[in-house]
């Protein structure tokens, strides 16, 4: 591993791996009837996988009019 690489950070991949390591553990598990391990390993490296993700910063919506119901070709509500 490079010296410019922090250690305690692992990449996605990794992660990933080990995710489809213990669902497949999980379901072995399940198929043979036995005790299936606790999720707490899997909701871990679900909460790393969400650390690496980049914030997404919503969109700002365009400031506009809503179109009218003549301009969709709906008729007005009728007063009945």
């Amino acid at each position: 591993m490079s010296a410019s690489v922090d250690d305690s950070t692992r990449d996605r991949d990794t992660i990933e791996r080990e995710l489809r390591l213990l669902v497949s553990v999980r379901s072995a598990y399940r198929q043979r009837g036995g005790a299936v391990p606790p999720v707490s390993q899997m909701d871990a490296l679900l909460d790393e996988l969400l650390k690496l993700r980049s914030p997404i910063e919503p969109k700002p919506m365009a400031n506009r009019a809503m179109p009218s119901r003549a301009r969709l070709g709906r008729p007005a509500p009728s007063g009945t």
